[in-house]
């Protein structure tokens, strides 16, 4: 029983625990105010009256006043009569819920303030802040409806009790009361309740949203200024909250928003990415993430909707987002985009996400789910020099998957898992592994992910040094290489003049996933130690200066490139005389990669003499079944996905949290359901920082 209470004493102060002891002083404050005698604290007093009765508050100098439920204090009417015990409790809880919420009354406007907040976060002021913004938002919509409705159902308890229900459209405290509460199940419910918010259009549920301006109005006149300290905050907070807000919505548009004149729009079946040059200012503001508000005024002038940035890998000026068809407004954008358009789009931001908190972590777990990847990809290519990032990707739409799959950038340092839960088959057929334009492994899993496993199996893999991704990489780059020295080995001997002896290599590379520099730089460390194999080196240079290679210029600098690749038999001969289970799959592995050219899923051909040279733009699709079913007969692969997760989470259980799980984080963006919920718990359990970001209207 008393760990019961603890663990839930516990869960209400976990989160803002900040916020609340601050509607706990208040609370306390105000009931200590409301229920003193009249002079207790000097001038200002408080509101009981000491009868032959008891302790009620009453008009002491006019009956008459009790009587219709009002007392006169400090020249102010204040409809707050109570003459039994029934009645004082109310009036306690009408006050002490009212005090209560003030801080959530702030933070629920103030945390939509788009300039306020993303000044706060880029100063050390952001030390201090919330990490998910729009998560305090709910909660704090959640205490201002909950709390609003019982401050408003108290007072008519109240005032029916002693038969004064005339206080609630006779007094402006009533009158402002009924008004404010009406905008609170307006604003508040349809965002509350689940049913009522898939009813709703999303522009309805937005517009519903403006109803705060005569919320704020009305509670300028819910109490009057004179009873201060003893209430009336109200009529100097309101003001200036719809003062901060039209000051900060004047900045974001004129200061934080820009027209992008020519947009480039690359539509797929379910989606569009939108592909924008944006400003110097708009670069540096939020780097290569964060998330922006777009309109399309040629489909809505009044809708602006947010989307999570990226930046286009080919040109850093360049930010991307993906638009996923979900709504009448993404439908009609689909609809729009049948027909090639360069029309301009307004766009305002950047803004800062619980994403950018990636940074604050060495080793990066990025979930998401659906459209959810779009900040993951972000973080990947932003930090890809610096920190370890790793994807899980839940995704059940193939053409987005595709999508990205050929367009995002990957983390070569870490392991990239995409969990296809489709019915659709994919472009790439039965492949469980693909290779992207930029080197990195996708491994393509068909379920759903089990984070018990899956998370502790992650950081196993690399806090334990033995299963790193960038060995399962190397591997396959080594299978390459060796290849690529056979290919040199059967060249040798052909008719073939030199030119095309080296054309045919460079193609062979490109065919195996590879560029050629690439491959050889992977043994250029290793050519200058290989003094066993000069014999062989001499034999192939002899053999490119008798075809003339030598004298052709452009030929010239792939020399050393050449006899880079004849050291390959140091570097798999040794592992072969030691008989290693990896050595001898190598060695028979075959051809067997298919590669993907950019935009077809058709795998590429061998460039013969005499036909045109295919293009190598993008890498292809890389279909790896064939060669690694050998390997993993033969060789232990160690897959996150698969793998036995109690060794892995003994070992995580084993790790210091303080030096060691401290630089590991989660970040998700996606839905809010069992992906989410799964997620929460698992980091929960390990204790691991887990930072959520949502844009869920």
């Amino acid at each position: 029983m008393v760990n019961k209470v603890v663990e839930t004493w516990h869960a209400i102060w976990k989160h803002y625990a900040t916020l609340k002891i601050i509607s706990v002083c208040l609370l306390l404050y105000i009931a200590a105010f409301s229920y003193a005698p009249i002079g207790f604290f000097g001038q200002y007093g408080g509101f009981t009256t000491i009868t032959s009765h008891g302790a009620w508050v009453i008009d002491p100098n006019n009956p008459e006043n009790t009587a219709v439920g009002l007392i006169l204090t400090k020249g102010s009417y204040r409809p707050i009569v109570a003459e039994n015990v029934l009645q004082m409790f109310c009036l306690g809880v009408t006050r002490a819920s009212a005090f209560f919420m003030y801080p959530s009354l702030i933070m629920v406007f103030t945390t939509k303030f788009r300039a306020t907040m993303e000044i706060i976060m880029r100063s050390p002021l952001m030390m201090y802040t919330y990490d998910d913004l729009h998560e305090l938002h709910i909660y704090c919509g959640w205490v201002v409806v909950l709390d609003g409705l019982v401050h408003a159902l108290f007072h008519i308890i109240r005032w029916t009790s002693h038969g004064n229900m005339w206080l609630f459209f006779g007094t402006r405290t009533g009158l402002s009361g009924f008004v404010i509460t009406v905008c609170t199940v307006i604003i508040g419910f349809p965002m509350m309740f689940e049913p009522l918010r898939k009813r709703m259009q999303y522009e309805v549920r937005k517009g519903l949203h403006y109803f705060f301006i005569v919320f704020c109005i009305a509670m300028s006149f819910h109490a009057p200024l004179s009873t201060i300290p003893n209430g009336g905050f109200a009529p100097i907070l309101f003001p200036i909250i719809i003062l901060w807000y039209m000051f900060d919505n004047l900045y974001v548009n004129l200061f934080m928003t820009e027209k992008i004149e020519s947009t480039i729009f690359h539509v797929v079946p379910t989606g569009v990415q939108l592909t924008m040059t944006v400003s110097a200012r708009f670069q540096s503001w939020a780097g290569s993430g964060g998330y922006c508000y777009v309109n399309f005024p040629w489909i809505s002038k009044r809708e602006w909707h947010a989307f999570s940035l990226f930046e286009n890998p080919a040109d850093p000026n360049e930010r991307q987002i993906y638009i996923q068809d979900l709504g009448n407004w993404t439908h009609a954008i689909l609809k729009a985009l049948q027909r090639d358009t360069r029309r301009p789009i307004w766009v305002s931001g950047p803004f800062s996400s619980p994403y950018d908190n990636a940074v604050d972590t060495d080793n990066q777990i990025l979930v998401a789910g659906g459209i959810g990847i779009t900040p993951a990809i972000s973080v990947m290519r932003k930090h890809k020099d610096t920190r370890r990032s790793n994807l899980i990707w839940a995704c059940r739409d193939p053409h987005m998957l595709e999508f990205f799959v050929k367009h995002g950038e990957f983390s070569n340092r870490g392991w990239n898992l995409i969990f296809y839960t489709g019915k659709q088959p994919l472009y790439t057929g039965d492949a469980h592994e693909i290779m992207t334009s930029t080197g990195a492994v996708v491994h393509i899993i068909r379920a759903r992910p089990n984070f018990d496993s899956l998370i502790p199996n992650i950081i196993y893999s690399i806090e334990s040094g033995e299963f790193v991704p960038e060995a399962f990489i190397s591997d396959l780059k080594m299978d390459a290489i060796n290849q690529l020295q056979e290919k040199l080995k059967e060249l040798d001997q052909s008719d073939l003049a030199s030119r095309d002896k080296m054309t045919e290599l460079i193609n062979f590379s490109d065919d195996l996933g590879f560029l050629f520099s690439d491959l050889m730089s992977e043994v250029a460390g290793a050519s200058s130690q290989n003094d066993d194999d000069d014999n062989d080196v001499e034999n192939h240079l002899k053999n490119v200066n008798s075809a003339g290679l030598k004298n052709a210029p452009e030929e010239g600098k792939m020399l050393g490139m050449i006899r880079m690749a004849s050291t390959v038999d140091m570097i798999t001969g040794g592992a072969e005389a030691e008989g290693g289970a990896a050595a001898k799959h190598k060695a028979r592995m075959s051809v067997a990669r298919t590669s993907m050219m950019h935009g077809h899923g058709k795998p590429t051909t061998l460039h013969k003499r005499g036909e045109p040279r295919q293009s190598t733009m993008g890498m292809a699709w890389g279909a790896f079944d064939n060669t690694l079913s050998d390997f993993q007969d033969e060789v232990e692969v160690f897959k996150p996905w698969l793998n036995d997760a109690e060794e892995a989470q003994g070992f995580v259980k084993g790790l210091d949290r303080d030096t060691v799980l401290s630089t590991w984080g989660c970040l998700y963006c996606g839905g809010q359901g069992p992906l989410a919920n799964n997620l929460r718990k698992t980091t929960k359990e390990m204790g691991l920082s887990l930072n959520i970001e949502s844009f869920k209207w």
